[in-house]
């Protein structure tokens, strides 16, 4: 039993607070419709802990938002998945010290090199190795995503609440 169960039946709290010489049957009603506004905002409360215990429970790791998105917009097949963006591996320069030489060649000159192995070795900024503008991926099934413009709306307004905050950039793809 938690400290948050309260029964407000006629046979619960308010039975159990009036003197037993007071336990009549019109004294017992007269209670119960005193207590309706308490009982209202008592099942408001309810059901707000329980919203805000699960909210506590997931955080904005992928696994956690899998399982939210999953609860909300596929709780049959749980179909949705998250995978990382597109990345490009960059070529590093080493210094002559370190002796693992590396020939660079332009992208125009592929076929061209004097060393054959690799061909060529692109070179890229960090602005250009960076998650190619997509983060991570939502990946959707076709079936869960046929419904309305708010569906996706408020599958992004889901992501949006539950995700990590340096994480901006997200698309949603169907398969």
């Amino acid at each position: 039993m938690s400290v948050f169960d309260v029964d407000f039946s006629s046979g619960g709290l308010p039975r159990y607070l009036l003197p037993v010489r007071l336990r009549q049957p019109k004294m017992l009603a007269w209670l119960q419709v005193l207590l309706q506004p308490v009982r209202y905002l008592y099942e408001l409360f309810s059901e707000n802990h329980a919203t805000n215990l699960y909210i506590l429970a997931h955080t904005g790791q992928v696994c956690y938002l899998q399982a939210v998105l999953n609860d909300l917009f596929d709780p049959v097949s749980r179909g949705i998945f998250i995978s990382d963006g597109p990345y490009a591996d960059p070529a590093f320069i080493y210094e002559a010290a370190e002796s693992k030489p590396l020939f660079i060649d332009l992208v125009s000159e592929e076929g061209t090199a004097v060393i054959a192995n690799p061909d060529p070795v692109p070179l890229y900024t960090v602005a250009e190795t960076y998650l190619l503008g997509v983060q991570f991926i939502i990946n959707v099934p076709v079936a869960v995503a046929t419904g309305t413009d708010s569906d996706i709306y408020r599958l992004r307004a889901t992501v949006d609440k539950f995700r990590v905050a340096s994480k901006n950039n997200y698309s949603v793809v169907t398969y």
